[in-house]
């Protein structure tokens, strides 16, 4: 547990000092929300009809801009060689190793969702839903995320292919959290079953994607 523990530290501190943090992944999101309305008109009805989706579309973009640096330069300076040796274990490491990226980059993105739902003209609530239903989708996107960088670990333009990789299984995530904001926009009481769907979709996620992204990583390393 202490050594997980250290690895965690580690990876929260490299995210914050190397990688900036939250501020690549926040501006991304942000630049789509901003740009959005320039495709699907500046009429408030349509954007508060297309919110949801638009700012769901907004937090896979951003998940999938940042994948490929949770895996890549450990790939050139050793440290999965180390983790793998390790008494640990390659698949434990790589489960502290993108929580730690979680809770350092992705933290803003239900606060965005909030604030974006709220300047597309959704109703508080439902703004609110959304930003949950987003919280409770970050893991499983940043996991699948981090399964696809793992199989792109090493490559050249690795990000094409990460995109190709776990925009389809990002997809379901995406459509139950904005389901639980549309949901709370229209008042059909459907917005407790697109969470719980969510969070169970996140659930397989944390379960499937470690051993999936270590024996990827173990191939590479071979």
């Amino acid at each position: 547990m202490r050594a997980m523990g250290v690895i965690f530290t580690r990876e929260v501190r490299l995210a914050f000092a190397g990688g900036g943090g939250p501020a690549g992944p926040a501006a991304f999101n942000l630049a789509a929300l901003a740009l959005a309305p320039l495709a699907i008109g500046s009429d408030m009805d349509t954007l508060t009809a297309a919110g949801p989706g638009v700012i769901s579309f907004a937090a896979l973009l951003s998940t999938l801009q940042s994948a490929e640096r949770i895996f890549g330069e450990d790939m050139d300076d050793g440290v999965l060689e180390l983790y793998a040796l390790s008494p640990v274990g390659l698949i434990a490491a790589v489960f502290m190793k993108t929580l730690a990226f979680i809770v350092a980059v992705f933290w803003t993105m239900p606060v965005l969702a909030c604030l974006g739902g709220l300047a597309y003209g959704l109703p508080l609530q439902a703004a609110l839903m959304l930003a949950l239903g987003l919280m409770l989708a970050v893991p499983g996107l940043v996991f699948v995320a981090a399964f696809a960088g793992a199989l792109a670990a090493g490559l050249k333009r690795a990000g094409l292919l990460i995109a190709l990789i776990a925009a389809p299984l990002q997809a379901p995530l995406l459509v139950f959290a904005a389901g639980a904001g549309r949901s709370a926009m229209e008042g059909s009481g459907l917005e407790w079953p697109n969470l719980m769907l969510t969070a169970a979709g996140s659930l397989a996620a944390l379960v499937l994607a470690p051993p999936g992204a270590a024996a990827a990583l173990r191939a590479h390393l071979q």
